[in-house]
């Protein structure tokens, strides 16, 4: 449900979606419940790639072409195994204390539905994939994740803030766009794209 401040788009099903805050926070240089990401990273977060300039997500309804991904643990996903399922992709660091209350829920979301046809996908920045895993082990988190890398980045883009999720309905168009963390409700609630 989009509240104040959200604007409201409509499918081709009728059903209300939004994109919210991604006109005002993303361009703000701090980011309320997130973290802008401008100037200078953490330690941390500082890639061994060349990082990715800030690109707006697409426009609510465009298809979205996946890429081709190798996850973490070492298996491949092709863009056809994405097809016709909901995709809740989010832009995640180990280090972000947002991300942190976020994924919880987010692996909620994902152990509740992914036999529905509804899959969750992190995307991290973090610097390497020992950081990635090590998190995993820590945590027990069962939604696959993957670096961000520029595939990624041309497909879905990258506002300014962290976390971001991207929303992409069975029908393969992005359908929603968040930056910054989410409440609990708002994160089960994309459940309701199945």
């Amino acid at each position: 449900m989009a509240s104040e401040g959200q604007s409201k788009y409509s499918d081709r099903g009728g059903r209300r979606l939004a994109l919210s805050r991604i006109g005002t926070l993303a361009l703000a240089p701090a980011v309320s419940g997130g973290i802008a990401i401008t100037g200078a990273m953490p330690a941390a977060a500082q890639s061994t790639t060349p990082a990715l300039p800030n690109r707006d997500a697409p426009a609510i309804g465009s298809i979205i072409r996946l890429p081709r991904t190798r996850l973490i643990d070492g298996s491949i996903r092709e863009p056809d195994f994405w097809k016709g399922k909901v995709l809740v992709l989010e832009l995640w660091a180990t280090w972000c204390p947002f991300c942190r209350k976020q994924n919880p829920v987010l692996d909620q979301l994902y152990r509740e539905n992914v036999g529905k046809g509804l899959e969750v996908l992190g995307l991290s920045i973090d610097r390497s994939e020992d950081e990635i895993k090590k998190y995993y082990a820590e945590t027990g988190y069962r939604f696959p994740s993957t670096r961000y890398d520029r595939a990624w980045w041309e497909a879905i883009g990258k506002p300014k803030g962290l976390p971001i999720i991207w929303v992409i309905g069975r029908d393969g168009r992005l359908a929603q766009v968040e930056v910054g963390e989410l409440f609990a409700e708002d994160i089960l609630d994309f459940a309701r794209l199945l």
